[in-house]
């Protein structure tokens, strides 16, 4: 696996540095793409041969991967790294495939570390934040054709036309999608008011349930913004994890509430993007 890792990033400079940025504009959420009309298929199962049980899977680090926007930036739009050019991801997703990664979910890496239930051997998360059409549009097609499941980190407020409409999270779900919460508007939840920081966390997790009919037993921070306070009324609201915008692997000894992700950027290729996930693996 190292070795497979190696050869293909080696003619590639090393991926910058993640961070917190805010969200792209909602104007640019869709970049005018179609709906997928198969969409609506379950995943194939993604373990894969030789996959991680018991002890194995009780100890395996996970790299979590941070998308945003599955198009390329339109010219002038803010943030243009968190946009990431559907043919681009494609091709991402692709070459972890050939290096040996199977996808899965984060409630199932959370149920390997837990009781050891199997792992694909070579696991890795993808996830994407807030919610925008192209996620489904061009994320979920591409993920449908390796079998893989993605993790959508769903602000409550974009479910609607031009982001991402409650029938079409629907469909991820039924192609095996894990929903997560992400708040309600997407605030800085170290800065709001005690009332509205139980409302953000809580109430967004209520509200997927109540929606989709699926528990939300995960909780992505706002640009990776949160402090002991906002960690613990996560807690509070029964959420297993948290995931934030801190650099790493997810490894099971480590906080669960503060479980790191590497971002994906907008300047990545095929090769950086392994460089980056091999050189941030622990050990």
């Amino acid at each position: 696996m190292r070795r497979a890792l190696a050869l293909l990033a080696a003619a590639a400079p090393l991926a910058g540095c993640g961070g917190s940025g805010p969200r792209p504009a909602r104007a640019h959420a869709s970049a005018g793409a179609r709906p997928a009309q198969h969409a609506a298929r379950p995943a194939a199962p993604t373990l894969g041969p030789n996959p991680l049980r018991g002890a194995a899977a009780r100890h395996a680090p996970v790299p979590i991967l941070m998308y945003h926007v599955i198009s390329a930036a339109p010219a002038g739009v803010p943030y243009p790294d968190l946009f990431v050019p559907g043919a681009r991801f494609a091709a991402e997703m692709a070459a972890l495939h050939a290096a040996g990664f199977r996808a899965t979910t984060l409630d199932a890496v959370l149920a390997a570390w837990r009781s050891g239930a199997p792992l694909p051997r070579h696991p890795v998360v993808v996830s994407f934040d807030d919610g925008y059409l192209s996620q489904y549009t061009h994320a979920l097609p591409a993920l449908h054709r390796l079998g893989w499941p993605g993790v959508l980190n769903l602000e409550v407020n974009n479910l609607r036309a031009g982001d991402l409409p409650a029938p079409l999270v629907r469909r991820m779900i039924r192609a095996g999608w894990e929903v997560d919460a992400h708040t309600l508007t997407h605030p800085d939840l170290t800065t709001v008011p005690a009332a509205r920081l139980a409302a953000e966390v809580a109430g967004s997790g209520r509200r997927i349930r109540r929606q989709f009919g699926v528990a939300a037993r995960n909780f992505c921070y706002p640009a990776g913004r949160f402090d002991a306070t906002v960690e613990a009324e996560v807690r509070r609201a029964g959420y297993a994890a948290a995931t934030t915008t801190q650099p790493g692997w997810a490894t099971p000894g480590a906080n669960r509430y503060a479980l790191p992700r590497i971002r994906v950027h907008a300047t990545d290729t095929p090769t950086t993007l392994l460089r980056a996930i091999q050189s941030s693996r622990p050990g």
